[in-house]
């Protein structure tokens, strides 16, 4: 016996539809940007705490602010590609529950 489908079921639906009529290349540069925002202030703060780049700028830490910003835009892209797929896979089986009930 399958799950009936929850009003979450339904709201993600209609905000999946939506999504999907976008361009796959906005979203992705959309999602890519804010992911990639989210890690890289994430890293910085943290590989501050931990003393591995000063407070105050200085010349030897620009290298790792761009390795930080380069590496969060790579880590935002995988994340975005990720929560793209996860969120079609939920909606194929959101309708699949539909066709059963």
């Amino acid at each position: 016996m399958s799950k009936l489908v929850t009003k979450d079921d339904l709201r993600f639906v209609d905000f999946w539809k939506e999504q999907r009529q976008g361009s796959k290349t906005k979203y992705y540069l959309i999602y890519t940007l804010a992911w990639s925002f989210v890690v890289c202030l994430s890293s910085f703060f943290i590989i501050i705490f931990m003393g591995g780049i000063s407070i105050i700028p200085i010349a030897q830490d620009n290298y790792k602010i761009a390795l930080i910003v380069g590496v969060g835009m790579v880590l935002g892209f995988i994340i975005a590609l990720i929560s793209r797929s996860l969120n079609e896979k939920r909606y194929q089986k959101i309708l699949e529950k539909v066709r059963n009930n």
